[in-house]
């Protein structure tokens, strides 16, 4: 695994494998309470209470050039910019925030995943 792929693959599981934690229960209908409190926990206080946006874009500085190359890592960051502004809508419950930040985490998942595999683990 080239330092890029390493890089990556920390990225990956660092925030996209956190992200999605809860995301990956969460489908159409009701969601209950705790769970979207855990989804609001993992898109906002991921890691030391640092918000997933926030260490996406710590762990892509500190893995350099190629991280930041990578159009799956520009996604993730516009999506996860997206999850910030629907935070408070997330915290009221409000039924198309949730459905929306648990896709965008599944996405993000999915995305960071896709880039540390590279083409050859598509």
């Amino acid at each position: 695994m080239t330092g890029a792929r390493t890089a990556l693959g920390r990225i990956a599981h660092d925030v996209g494998k956190h992200v999605a934690r809860t995301a990956m229960n969460i489908r159409d209908g009701a969601v209950p309470d705790v769970l979207v409190d855990m989804l609001a926990a993992d898109l906002f206080s991921l890691r030391d209470g640092e918000r997933a946006s926030a260490v996406l874009g710590r762990l892509t500085a500190e893995a350099g050039a190629a991280a930041a190359a990578s159009p799956e890592v520009a996604r993730c960051a516009s999506l996860l910019a997206e999850a910030d502004a629907l935070e408070a809508a997330l915290r009221n419950r409000e039924p198309g925030a949730v459905a929306r930040c648990a896709a965008i985490a599944r996405e993000v998942h999915a995305l960071l995943r896709q880039a540390a595999l590279g083409p050859e683990g598509a």
